[in-house]
């Protein structure tokens, strides 16, 4: 018990420490051309996060993924994503929301297809998360000419991007951390019973 603890602890520190690098790197990579840049390895990783294991560990990669763009915002000046309610809280609900997705369309393709299902989640978890940014920008940002930009460049731009790397690396990145971690393929929820 003790053992698998410390090793979901260690391993949610290494995937924030990866969450961070990847997200910084992004982000100056594209910050004379885009702003705010794309997360084309970063929604992967945190979609990924949320789905590789159990419902109660859903919440990890949003979360993670939140907290690192809320910090990071600091540092590259993207002053709407200064509040957790932009930056954190709709990332921990659309990974949250993506496990529920992945655990319905498995139940309902009976497991097979397994790299398909999990692009077909990743695709509507990048649209789900799209709407909840954008959603709570609008809920409680102040607006002005820079949010006018920030929509223009996630609906125009990023989002496109996100959408296509999600379907592609989602599948990849779950193998990589159930093979990583020794998790199962299918962990049911609590209330199931098995048949």
């Amino acid at each position: 018990m003790k053992r698998s603890v410390s090793h979901t602890v260690a391993f949610i520190g290494v995937m924030t420490a990866l969450m961070a690098v990847v997200l910084t790197l992004e982000t100056y990579v594209f910050i004379y051309f885009i702003k705010p840049s794309p997360a084309f390895l970063s929604i992967p990783l945190f979609i990924a996060l949320s789905m590789y294991a159990d419902w109660k560990k859903s919440f990890i990669g949003g979360t993670v993924f939140g907290c690192c763009s809320f910090v990071l915002s600091f540092v590259v000046g993207y002053t709407v994503f200064y509040n957790p309610l932009i930056s954190v809280l709709p990332r921990t609900l659309a990974g949250v929301a993506g496990y529920f997705i992945l655990h319905g369309l498995t139940r309902l393709t009976k497991g097979k297809n397994k790299d398909a299902v999990r692009a077909v989640a990743a695709a509507l978890t990048v649209i789900l998360h799209t709407l909840f940014v954008l959603g709570a920008m609008e809920l409680f940002a102040f607006g002005g000419a820079f949010m006018d930009t920030v929509w223009q460049t996630i609906i125009g731009v990023n989002f496109l991007s996100e959408f296509v790397c999600a379907i592609l690396l989602t599948p990849v990145f779950i193998r990589v951390m159930k093979k990583y971690t020794k998790t199962p393929d299918i962990i049911p929820l609590r209330n199931e019973v098995k048949q």
